[in-house]
């Protein structure tokens, strides 16, 4: 792949997610109004509800009308979440139909950008590609919040919210340099794409669903747990987030990238809980960003053992179908989460719920380690011949 069509995709990837990171504060702008806890999960959930749905139907989609175009249609989509943000400000409802436009756009852009990438390389190198698709995310993670700190504090809400449409416009051009297909393929039925996609990808999908609902307690809550603690807090996480993911996902993972250690990759998760316990309890800057970094660097390593797991199970006809139902599993998550969490903090406080979200996780890990060590073992018989039964495998 040529470097120049190589630093378009992660572009695009950089941009999209700064359309996210520059809301973390929205929080903060709907308790302003009055929103209970609940109130303002059910809107920061609303995201990943429209990015879940459209999701499963983006790959389809993709293959119909092309990746580019996709993406496309969800930078257009994107932009009338910004005018809906903007009209917020005077009626603060309007926040969800926002949400649900963003994180529609959002999802087709993924979807048109990712698969087009990862059907641009070898399998054995998909796992990795989507990996390094991930990686200004993380860079966006470190910087995002002081952006978006700098926006609201110098112009108030309305720049952040106008950043959302010029990110939108920005994609848009990015990806009109991008090559268009030359022609679709026929494809099997949605229905049936799904049917043969979701047995393969089962164990992941729950793994990836459960890591969503965990991680949401800090996406959505970050703000007001750590209100405490004043000004750069958010950005000091955020930081060490960043941080931590690019060191390992530029070195470590790389290492773990073979099929006997992704399950190691996949059991740092267990730290991640650790941190995500430890978020409310830090009492400065520094603290936070050390507990930041220990996340980022689980997560580093974490998503492209996943991933790679899971571009081995894609049906090789269904590879945009298969991609958007793995996509799509931590969307779930996020989309139950915040609405959950943010009712078991009405009821009790920051640090039990927080608590309770990295407890989850540990369990979530530990079951799907074991299942899939269990699964290795018995995919091949003592001889070390594969075994035509073995589940997940044909």
């Amino acid at each position: 792949m040529h470097s120049s069509k190589l630093f378009s995709y992660l572009g695009i990837s950089a941009l999209r997610n700064l359309s996210a990171a520059i809301l973390l504060l929205l929080p903060f702008f709907l308790a302003e109004g009055g929103w209970s806890s609940q109130k303002i999960g059910w809107a920061i959930g609303l995201f990943f509800f429209s990015f879940l749905v459209v999701q499963v139907f983006a790959g389809h989609l993709a293959d119909l009308i092309g990746n580019v175009p996709t993406a496309l249609l969800g930078a257009g989509i994107t932009l009338l979440a910004g005018l809906c943000y903007l009209g917020a400000l005077w009626f603060p409802n309007l926040v969800f139909l926002a949400r649900l436009l963003h994180g529609g756009g959002s999802a087709l852009i993924l979807t048109g950008a990712l698969v087009n990438l990862v059907r641009s390389v070898p399998q054995e190198l998909r796992g990795r590609m989507m990996g390094y698709f991930g990686l200004p995310g993380f860079v966006v993670m470190g910087v995002g919040p002081l952006l978006a700190e700098g926006l609201v504090k110098y112009t108030g809400f309305g720049g952040a919210f106008t950043t959302i449409m010029v990110v939108s416009l920005m994609i848009a051009w990015i990806l009109r340099k991008l090559p268009r297909p030359l022609s679709t393929t026929k494809r099997e039925p949605l229905l049936r794409a799904l049917q043969i996609n979701l047995p393969r990808l089962r164990p992941v999908l729950i793994l990836a669903a459960f890591f969503g609902f965990c991680v949401s307690i800090w996406s959505s809550f970050l703000a007001p747990a750590l209100a405490g603690i004043g000004p750069g807090a958010v950005s000091a996480f955020g930081f060490g987030y960043g941080s931590g993911a690019l060191l390992t996902r530029l070195g470590l993972s790389q290492w773990l990238d073979t099929h006997d250690r992704r399950l190691l990759a996949i059991s740092t998760l267990v730290a991640y809980s650790v941190g995500l316990a430890l978020i409310p309890q830090s009492s400065s800057l520094w603290h936070l960003g050390f507990v930041g970094l220990i996340c980022g660097m689980c997560h580093g390593v974490y998503y492209p053992a996943l991933s790679a797991l899971a571009s081995e199970r894609f049906h090789p006809l269904h590879t945009g179908q298969g991609m958007s139902l793995y996509t799509a599993a931590s969307s779930l998550g996020f989309f139950i989460g915040p609405p959950v969490w943010g009712s078991l903090t009405d009821l009790t406080s920051y640090k039990l719920t927080f608590a309770s979200s990295g407890l989850l996780l540990v369990v979530a890990v530990v079951t799907f380690v074991a299942f899939e060590s269990r699964r290795v073992t018995s995919t091949f018989k003592p001889s070390g011949t594969r075994s035509p039964e073995a589940p997940g495998v044909n």
